[in-house]
């Protein structure tokens, strides 16, 4: 019976992202086959400005609300989950004039109004989601999930036979739908303001602080290393070649789900082990990381071989993104390299090791910009992807040199007598949905959840 609760507790949440996985991907898909690339492309950066500002509320509101939540503790519960929301109105003001700013940058300033209904809407839903997470009902967030994201692909395809399909109406098409899903989910929390949350305010956005800082600087350093990729495109070319960018990743987007959900068990996995040291964590979970690469490598090797039967099967023989072969198989190369970083960083989170996946992912930051800026002006989108194929080679390189010596230190440790780390507690690796790092971001399309630890891959929509 034990065993079926957990493995209820396990699979829920990854159903709940493969329905985000699949609802953002068609939902993606549907505009790049209807948006012509200028269009598509403004898409692009502007939803890899939105993912970026949903990092920031994830990793310092909705993960820190998750580790600190004890099931048991309803006032406790209750108190943390007012004293989030305050802070998520409040927060959304500067990313609402980020998002301002960003319009304007890219000539679009007719969607701002658009933009920040929806960045509000979909937070106060995703909001909602995570407090029902932090009660552990995870089954109970799935039907606002379907709501939210079948709903927009089944508003797009209606926009779209219409000839009503744009930027701005697909913008309001999410919103719709992720109010739909706020509705509903609030209901199910039964969600209301505590009286004391503004006294209690200072106390517990300091305890998120703590807990948050380094998942947003360990998030960020990852997210801002493909987004200058795009951006750099656009200031160069406009944003043509961000859309065909964009195309491109939309197609490597499918191993996110299996890189979520392989990443929570391993870091599960990891957490459990580690009492008997670092070392036992890593045998204990390296089977699970092999487990995975078949699928992968399977995966990754029909889009080398066969680029453009992919590229024409998902947007259409004459499309402007079914000549992209050369770019699709360069990112499916530095997919290769991100799935295995972002397996053994999310083991580093389960040994307590936050610091070590950060400087990984800040290692390929750096590396990214001298990398990129003569690439890009020299082979443009050819040379976006080749950056960041020598980007993610960089963070193996670092990822290799600090995990060999972690082990040995560890193992030297262990012969000496001397007391490891202690292991993480418990609960910041219970909830399958709330504790894993995000995996390779790719700015829109991907899963929702790349700004937390788990779900975000990336584009949160």
């Amino acid at each position: 019976m034990l065993a079926r609760a957990r493995a209820a507790r396990i699979a829920w949440p990854l159903i709940d992202q493969g329905v985000a996985s699949l609802g953002n991907f068609l939902f993606t898909i549907a505009l790049a086959r209807t948006l012509p690339p200028q269009e598509y492309g403004a898409f692009a950066l502007l939803f890899g400005i939105l993912m970026i500002l949903y990092t920031v509320m994830a990793s310092v509101l909705f993960y820190p609300m998750s580790v600190l939540a004890d099931p048991a503790d309803r006032d406790r519960i209750g108190e943390l989950m007012s004293v989030s929301f305050i802070l998520l109105v409040g927060l959304c003001v500067p990313a609402g004039l980020v998002l301002a700013v960003t319009a304007f940058l890219i000539g679009r300033p007719d969607l701002i109004a658009a933009l920040l209904v929806y960045f509000l809407v979909w937070q106060v839903q995703e909001a909602f989601r995570r407090y029902l997470f932090v009660e552990l009902r995870f089954g109970a967030a799935v039907p606002g999930e379907i709501v939210s994201y079948m709903g927009q692909i089944l508003i797009a395809l209606w926009l779209a036979l219409r000839g009503d399909l744009t930027l701005e109406t697909a913008l309001y098409a999410m919103t719709v739908t992720s109010a739909a899903a706020a509705v509903l989910q609030g209901i199910q929390v039964g969600f209301s303001l505590r009286r004391h949350a503004m006294i209690r305010i200072r106390t517990v956005a300091l305890e998120f602080w703590r807990l948050g800082g380094w998942a947003l600087a360990n998030n960020l350093c990852a997210a801002l290393r493909v987004q200058f990729l795009f951006w750099f495109l656009a200031a160069l070319s406009g944003a043509a070649l961000p859309a065909l960018l964009q195309a491109g990743f939309n197609i490597v987007n499918l191993l996110n789900p299996l890189m979520i959900g392989l990443g929570n068990v391993i870091l599960q996995v990891s957490s459990r082990a580690h009492a008997g040291g670092k070392a036992e964590a890593w045998r204990a979970t390296h089977p699970l990381a092999l487990s995975g690469m078949p699928i992968v490598i399977v995966f990754l090797a029909a889009i080398l071989a066969f680029p453009h039967e992919v590229l024409g099967l998902i947007y259409g023989a004459h499309s402007p993104y079914a000549d992209i072969a050369t770019p699709v198989r360069l990112l499916a190369i530095a997919a290769l390299a991100a799935f295995v970083t972002d397996i053994v960083c999310a083991y580093f989170h389960g040994v307590s090791q936050a610091k070590q996946a950060l400087i990984v992912n800040a290692a390929g930051a750096v590396a990214t910009i001298p990398i990129a800026i003569p690439l890009i002006i020299g082979f443009g989108l050819n040379g976006a992807c080749i950056a960041l194929c020598l980007a993610n080679a960089v963070r193996l390189v670092v990822l290799h040199l600090l995990f060999t010596r972690m082990i040995a230190t560890d193992t030297a440790d262990a012969s000496s007598g001397r007391v490891r780390d202690q292991a993480v507690p418990a609960r910041s690796a219970d909830d399958p949905g709330e504790a894993m790092p995000a995996p390779e971001p790719i700015p829109v399309g991907a899963d929702r959840d790349a700004g937390d630890f788990s779900r975000a891959t990336a584009l949160g929509r």
